[in-house]
């Protein structure tokens, strides 16, 4: 009777083994329909990979990616959450259009009230006169001139001669003004502003290096945003999975021949923040 269980448990291990049960298409069994692929091969045209390198082709149409649109089957308990429970803190605001006006600044405290927001930084990057006139306005309100706080812009068009020194002192007016820091400063730094030579301006150019050390100077924080997706600098093909929206938004693709890589954004990035630590 053991022999028989042996017998029995080593069949039925040589069958699971079996590359022609292996391959049998999901579902049953029935003629083999898929086709085999080696290892680190992609599944030919009009197929796709249905169990490890064996692909298939389907036997209805396929929809194309705009109009497969599967219901969710999905059935678990949801947990809204429509407000915070403990105060929080914005710290990327861009309620431009409220700033201007009393009433504006009443409906986005209405806003932030029904999101239990306590306090929003305003990173619009402005700068001179019109951080001046947005900060008198949230300071002549009663309501909201302990609730938002605006960080300074800084202006890198031009970068070269004598540029650091205008910027410098603008920066400590700004500060003087009000603002709180620095920020947002846009993706387009490193990306596409050029300097006064029409060279790119590099994330990292040592001529931006007075500025960064004046922030650490008047101790305020630099909120900077860097490059993109990475998926943005990749080829618009079928493995990019960002290629629905880089076909809807062609301005979002960073061609290799217009744009510094990713890579390099990143590496410019990390250098500046390793030679200017205090800021």
């Amino acid at each position: 009777m053991r022999s028989q269980f042996i017998l029995a448990g080593l069949s039925a291990a040589l069958a699971l083994s079996s590359p022609t049960l292996a391959q049998q298409p999901p579902g049953g069994s029935g003629a083999q329909r898929g086709t085999p692929i080696q290892p680190g091969e992609s599944c030919p045209p009009g197929t796709t990979e249905v169990r490890p390198r064996m692909c298939q082709a389907p036997e209805l149409p396929a929809p194309s990616i705009l109009d497969y649109r599967p219901r969710s089957t999905l059935v678990a308990p949801a947990h809204p959450v429509p407000r915070a429970k403990y105060p929080v803190i914005d710290f990327h605001g861009h309620p431009s259009a409220l700033l201007g006006s009393g009433e504006g600044l009443e409906r986005l405290g209405a806003a932030m009230d029904s999101l239990n927001v306590r306090l929003m930084v305003v990173a619009n990057n402005m700068s001179g006169e019109t951080l001046r006139r947005t900060l008198a306005t949230i300071r002549a309100s009663p309501r909201m001139r302990d609730r938002v706080r605006v960080l300074a812009g800084i202006d890198f068009r031009n970068v070269g001669p004598g540029w650091a020194e205008k910027a410098v002192a603008q920066l400590e007016a700004d500060v003087a003004a009000g603002a709180v820091g620095v920020g947002e400063i846009s993706k387009s730094l490193g990306l596409s502003i050029q300097k006064a030579d029409g060279t790119r301006l590099r994330i990292d150019d040592a001529a931006l290096d007075p500025v960064w050390e004046a922030c650490a100077r008047l101790r305020i924080p630099v909120f900077i945003h860097t490059a993109d997706p990475q998926e943005f600098w990749q080829p618009i093909d079928y493995r990019n999975e960002r290629w629905l929206e880089l076909a809807l938004f062609p301005g979002r693709r960073y061609p290799p021949e217009q744009f510094p890589s990713f890579e390099q954004l990143m590496t410019e990035r990390d250098n500046l923040l390793r030679r200017h630590p205090r800021t």
